[in-house]
């Protein structure tokens, strides 16, 4: 296959869905289910992620996606950075943006490529699962996720490992 047969990368949103309880933070965690569209990587832990739409920010994806496909809403991005839209002629907006980390799968067994944002957010609300992508929802310690990394990663997406692995380094740091 050359160059110009291979598909293009597609951008998608990721969220780290954080909360607080009794000064305990927990993540969410879901098992993958999509067995006609991703049959490859089913049953395995990931965290909510979709496509962008369309000239939709990447802050109304994320909200979506975490909607869509756990019920939850977003009450606050942590630590990202977004400027006001620009516009500078009728009909051209755009936005900077700085999400928690980008990530890219470079290799894929039968899956697409893609690039993709990841937020952390903090949520509110019940969990109500659509089950035609995840099942089995879970709130997870920074020591449990910690855990399933070091001990049995292929429990985990493989394509959101990298992400999460920086994801507890990166709170191990903080706490420190």
């Amino acid at each position: 296959m050359n160059m110009t047969d291979q598909p293009k990368p597609r951008p998608v949103v990721s969220a780290i869905l954080e909360k607080i309880e009794g000064g305990q933070r927990y993540i969410f965690m879901q098992t993958r289910w999509k067995p006609e569209t991703s049959p490859t990587y089913l049953g395995v832990l990931e965290i909510p992620a979709g496509g962008i739409d369309g000239y939709e920010s990447v802050y109304e994806s994320v909200k979506r996606e975490v909607k869509e496909e756990t019920g939850l809403d977003i009450v606050q991005f942590i630590d990202d950075v977004q400027t006001p839209p620009a516009q500078m002629r009728p009909g051209d907006t755009s936005i900077a943006f700085k999400p928690f980390v980008c990530q890219q799968v470079l290799e894929t067994n039968g899956g697409l490529p893609w690039v993709g944002f990841v937020f952390r957010c903090e949520v509110t609300g019940e969990v109500v699962m659509q089950e035609s992508e995840a099942k089995d929802p879970q709130w997870v310690t920074i020591d449990e996720l910690d855990k399933i990394l070091s001990e049995t990663p292929e429990q985990v997406f493989s394509l959101q490992l990298a992400t999460l692995r920086y994801y507890v380094e990166t709170i191990r740091n903080e706490k420190a």
